[in-house]
């Protein structure tokens, strides 16, 4: 496969005290056309591929070889001198693999879904395709007896504005006029290719509620010889499972808002010193000119230290005059001065302002933070509109409203509650409700050195529809183009604003409960509402039986998000999963998905952890995945031989992952408790396709890529440092961070190439930036071209810029390192072959007792 060519780069701006570092790679795509197709990014795929062992012959479909049979005697559970072997153990297929057409249905049938790691393009056939809907299992049981049985969770991650691939079908847009979207007049489902016309085309059937409706006399067509209407393939809502309709006024209860943004910046005097104001200024001011909607796009900005500095923007050609706000235990924004301006017309002044800041406050000595009081002074500006605060943090706020004090995570152990990962500033929740009823939404980046109590900020994010990015601890030499990447991409992804989404499920299932970014309405628990909504965020729906359904037939399950666009439209985006109803356990497990299930399992971690104990989080985790594979056993291989672990096809990588997240920063001993709460928050936002990759990197081999032909993305390495050689180069990558690992048996020769140095020791003693790090800056040879290359390709395919770290000898970055390698044993958990062997031997007490 080929990746797409790249975007011209971005000129980046020398920032005072950063040395000159060549433009970042290209990450951001143009803007979509509403409504249609999105950015030229590929999809966020972690790069492997669905089937088979990596080395050695596979073993039969998800069976591990049991242990040497001459020393283990029949139903005795595995001693701790059994093996297991492991080139025979289920891992992920290394490569993304060839691309593959994905026919959201075949012959009028569903189809489950690729891996959200392959490489796939969606062709809707009249079911919503994966990127946008994602099941857990793609054969739902006709009970919920038969469900318990499977013990498999039942979940549906819907991720309404999902990038699509450039290849993909758009989602098509609907305008029917005064009309406006058609829907059954007594469940409100849309029309989708599942309604059934009769009476001639004057009446249609729900396929959710089983109504009889009338036709609209707009919306009337004769049925064919077939039995359906004629003008099917003109209609989008009648043979796409995605389709987008133009809202109607009675859809709207105000004009749509007009995008806004609010930035804050802290210049307290740690902000200064770290070059964090410095950074925040130069990004802000780089993007101005990428911002979409020039002339309709708001844009205000304020700083923060003890007080807060409004800067009310008096036109083009005159100076912004400074407004101080020192009374931060009681804040409101100044009426009647222009602090929100449209961007076009003021970009030169907000541009000379965002230059003139950092030196404005170079000689400060306050040391002290209000952000928590700026944040709430940020909302009542945007108050009147709605729009969006994003904030750039660089020390736990001490000072004035919702100040919070440092909170002590040493000595806690595994059986002591977490509780420092829950907020502990209930006013902030209580702003968070405020803001989301408003139509704000909060996007929070930390530029700090140490602890800034991400868990209570992560409240304002997770209840607006917000993002929060961490850079702890920042560096601003290396970090700047990581910074600038992902605001810019924070403002150009596809994304709505003010929506509303709800899930309804066809008769016999219901929605129990959802979980994500949004906030709920005491008077309306039916809905969720999402201040803000993006390509990055999935809601994950789960559902339950409500009475036995009919095997043989199809359930349904539509989402439906009515949302503003970036341009003022108002518009309902629909999508419709079909999904067949079995009576048989074993089409449950056949048509489980891996993807969906980490989603949800990721979840359920995200949101017991805080409050409760490390050691019961782990059982929970083991336990839950050990409940799965129990009935498996239980219903599908009653007669295979019990010292042999058997594992379904399709979820034969569940132990591997539900490894991957024992030795996170969640659940491993020993995690900073920021590390902890940015894990939770990622994990509760981001949609089924982008997990298995966070949790599972791809390790390639630079050195033996250099000696290949270039081309695609090779074969990833399986995670363990038995795959490292010696003299060997490894990039190690996961969407999120990079890490570039050099042996110390490297040629010179390579390690000059690439790092500019004359060999491995000499890295060990070279000058570094501050905070020790190496910055792997692009030098004029074939060799560091290559990697540059190589950092590309991957950025553009996780559609993530991704921190970057050069491992040397005992440093942070070579703990990373190593920590990333999950098969191995480690001071976060066991190796990948004794952590089946523990799971083998929890299913055998099971089964024996």
């Amino acid at each position: 496969g080929v990746m797409p060519p790249p975007p011209p780069p971005m000129g980046t701006m020398p920032v005072p005290g950063r040395p000159m570092m060549p433009p970042p790679p290209p990450m951001m795509p143009p803007p979509p056309p509403q409504g249609a197709m999105a950015p030229g990014l590929m999809p966020p795929n972690p790069g492997f591929a669905a089937a088979g062992g990596v080395m050695g012959p596979p073993p039969p479909p998800g069976m591990v070889p049991p242990p040497n049979r001459a020393m283990v005697p029949p139903g005795a559970p595995p001693g701790p001198q059994s093996r297991i072997d492991p080139s025979q153990i289920p891992r992920p297929g290394a490569a993304p693999g060839e691309l593959v057409i994905f026919e959201t249905r075949e012959q009028g049938q569903h189809v489950a879904p690729p891996p959200a790691a392959s490489r796939f393009i969606v062709r809707d056939r009249g079911s919503a395709g994966p990127r946008h809907m994602r099941s857990t299992i793609n054969l739902v049981p006709f009970s919920s007896d038969l469900l318990n049985n499977s013990q498999v969770p039942f979940s549906v991650a819907v991720a309404p504005m999902a990038l699509p691939d450039p290849e993909d079908d758009p989602i098509q847009v609907v305008d029917l006029g005064e009309l406006g979207p058609v829907r059954c007049t007594r469940c409100k489902a849309y029309m989708n290719p599942y309604m059934r016309f009769m009476s001639s085309g004057k009446t249609f059937t729900c396929n959710f509620c089983s109504h009889t409706n009338q036709t609209p006399d707009a919306y009337f067509c004769h049925l064919g010889p077939d039995g359906l209407r004629r003008d099917i393939d003109e209609r989008p809502e009648l043979c796409c499972g995605s389709v987008e309709f133009v809202a109607t006024p009675e859809y709207c209860i105000r004009p749509p808002m007009m995008p806004t943004h609010f930035f804050l910046i802290d210049v307290s005097q740690t902000a200064i010193a770290t070059g964090a104001t410095a950074t925040a200024c130069s990004c802000i001011s780089l993007v101005l000119d990428d911002i979409p909607q020039q002339e309709r796009t708001l844009i205000g900005l304020a700083t923060f230290d003890s007080s807060v500095h409004y800067y009310a923007m008096r036109g083009p050609g005159k100076q912004p005059q400074m407004l101080v706000m020192c009374d931060v235990m009681d804040v409101f924004a100044p009426e009647g001065a222009p602090l929100l301006v449209p961007v076009g017309p003021n970009k030169a002044e907000l541009q000379e302002l965002l230059k003139l800041i950092p030196d404005m406050f170079a000689q400060t000595r306050i040391n002290e933070s209000c952000a928590g009081a700026a944040i709430e002074a940020a909302i009542n500006v945007v108050k009147p509109i709605g729009g969006k605060v994003k904030a750039f943090i660089t020390c736990l706020p001490n000072f004035g409203l919702h100040a919070l004090k440092q909170r002590d995570s040493v000595g806690v152990g595994e059986k002591d509650k977490l509780t420092f990962l829950q907020s502990q500033d209930n006013t902030c929740k209580t702003l968070a409700m405020v803001a989301a009823d408003l139509q704000v939404s909060i996007d929070i980046a930390f530029l700090a050195q140490g602890y800034v109590d991400v868990a209570t900020f992560s409240d304002l994010a997770s209840s607006t529809g917000g993002s929060l990015y961490q850079y702890t601890p920042f560096n601003a030499a290396m970090d700047h183009d990581l910074v600038l990447n992902d605001l810019k991409w924070n403002l150009l992804r596809p994304q709505g604003m003010e929506a509303v989404m709800r899930v309804r499920c066809s008769a016999g299932l219901d929605v129990k409960s959802y979980s994500g970014h949004f906030f709920r309405m005491p008077s309306n628990p039916t809905d969720v509402y999402l201040p803000a909504i993006d390509a990055d965020k999935a809601l994950l729906a789960n559902i339950v039986h409500t009475e036995k359904l009919q095997p043989g037939t199809e359930c349904f399950v539509q989402a439906a998000l009515l949302y503003s666009t970036p341009d003022g439209a108002r518009r309902v985006r629909v999508h419709t999963l079909a999904l067949p109803v079995t009576d048989n356990v074993a089409n449950v497990f056949k048509g489980a998905d891996l993807d969906a299930y980490m989603c949800y399992l990721s979840r359920r971690v995200a949101s017991t952890l805080p409050g409760a104990t490390l050691a019961a989080t782990r059982d929970m985790v083991t336990s839950t995945i050990v409940n799965t594979l129990l009935a498996y056993r239980k219903y599908c291989a009653s007669n295979s031989s019990s010292v042999q672990l058997i594992l379904p096809e399709a979820l034969k990588l569940l132990p591997l992952f539900t490894l991957a997240i024992l030795k996170g920063p969640a659940l491993k001993d020993g995690a900073k408790p920021d590390d902890r709460s940015m894990w939770c928050a990622s994990m509760m936002s981001l949609p089924a396709a982008r997990i298995t990759p966070m949790l599972y990197p791809r390790l390639l081999p630079v050195h033996q890529m250099l000696a290949n032909e270039p081309g695609a993305l090779p074969d990833g390495l399986v995670c363990s440092a038995e795959s490292l050689e010696a003299g060997g180069v490894y990039l190690l990558e996961n969407g999120h961070d990079a890490y570039l690992y050099v042996d110390k048996m490297a040629p010179p020769e390579l390690v000059q190439d690439l790092l500019g140095v004359k060999s491995y020791e000499e890295l060990g003693r070279a000058a570094t930036l501050p905070g020790g790090l190496f910055p792997l800056i692009p030098l004029d040879n074939p060799t560091s071209a290559f990697v540059q290359d190589l950092l590309t390709k991957l950025r553009i395919h996780r559609s993530s810029f991704m921190r970057l770290r050069v491992a040397r000898k005992g440093d942070a970055a070579e703990v990373g390192f190593f920590n990333s390698l999950v098969e191995d044993k480690s001071t976060s958990g066991p190796s990948y072959v004794d952590y089946l062997c523990h799971v083998h031997r929890l299913i055998q007490n099971r089964m024996a007792s």
